[in-house]
């Protein structure tokens, strides 16, 4: 808790990342605008470009969607790691005017990508809404047990995470000729870049501070498989659902097991714990731990790419099969 306090500074120096509200871009400046005389066209152009997605592209898009829809689970998540909670919900101090700054940076991402799936008439919004509510309902659980080390060592895998899987869904669309996705694909890619950059350079800060305890905290959380944030989602028919779109993600390279192995990598490298020197026996032990995890990954990639999986009908896209 000590180091969680003196920590405040840094969080406070690192607020400025967070953009202002003027200058930051808003869903509805991303979308057809209903007050133009030319709306119609805009929604046409949407459209047009949309049909031009392929079934996978879409299951993944609504993947990444219901993703960012949770986002009240995270704050709520945020909000039970010590020593960075907002007791009143307008609480002063560094760690909760980040945490509801993140929140409301992050609120964006699945209005501008909802508007957008809701306009291009490719999804069953019902279903692609009962899966938002339900996933809500089920819950998150990072795993954390409200322990701010582990809560920041997460948040430093995950954030990466989201950005690789926005990037390259974007890359794909954008291939394809839906530039209007490709533009919104990389906001989202680009604010998560900034959160990483945070959590990263905190998660960096509490090793300096406290080796031991740091080190300890990210062995737990990435030497399991890192838990992800909708893990729970169904949409009241498939209670695999989230393995089922990961599967889709992984076939088009979206978001990979070799990604996965990647994103361990330079998390690695960038805290500099191949370098980390003059730790106790444990603490050595757990460095060494983490260090050997992305060579085991990387390898566990290759085997399982070479494992093909039968498409299955998705209720987001009228049950046809992705």
């Amino acid at each position: 808790m000590a180091v969680m306090e003196d920590l405040e500074k840094t969080v406070d120096s690192l607020l400025p990342l967070l953009k202002p509200v003027e200058g930051a871009w808003q869903p509805s400046e991303q979308l057809p605008s209903f007050a133009s005389e030319g709306w119609h066209d805009e929604v046409k152009g949407l459209q047009a470009e949309a049909a031009a997605l392929s079934d996978e592209m879409l299951v993944v898009l609504v993947g990444n969607i219901v993703t960012e829809e949770a986002l009240p689970s995270y704050q709520t998540a945020f909000n039970r790691f010590r020593g960075m909670s907002d007791s009143t919900g307008t609480a002063p101090h560094a760690w909760a005017k980040w945490s509801r700054g993140w929140t409301a940076e992050e609120k964006r991402h699945g209005d501008v990508t909802r508007g957008y799936l809701f306009l291009s008439g490719r999804a069953d919004m019902k279903a692609v809404e009962d899966t938002i509510q339900h996933l809500i309902r089920n819950g998150f659980d990072t795993r954390a047990e409200g322990d701010p080390y582990r809560g920041l060592a997460y948040a430093s895998f995950q954030e990466h995470a989201t950005k690789v899987s926005w990037h390259q869904l974007g890359r794909l669309v954008g291939s394809v000729g839906a530039a209007r996705l490709h533009r919104i694909c990389g906001l989202v890619a680009a604010d998560e870049a900034r959160h990483e950059r945070v959590y990263v350079s905190l998660m960096r800060e509490v090793l300096q501070r406290d080796p031991v305890g740091g080190l300890d905290a990210m062995r737990d959380v990435v030497g399991r498989a890192v838990v992800m944030p909708a893990l729970t989602m169904t949409d009241g028919r498939d209670n695999r659902l989230f393995a089922h779109f990961a599967e889709v993600g992984q076939r088009i390279g979206v978001y990979t097991h070799r990604d996965y192995a990647e994103n361990l990598s330079q998390l690695v490298e960038t805290l500099g714990l191949p370098t980390m020197c003059g730790l106790p026996g444990e603490a050595a032990r757990a460095r060494d731990e983490i260090c050997a995890l992305p060579g085991y990954h990387k390898a566990f990639a290759d085997e399982t790419h070479a494992h093909a999986v039968r498409p299955i009908p998705f209720r987001w896209i009228f049950d046809r099969k992705a």
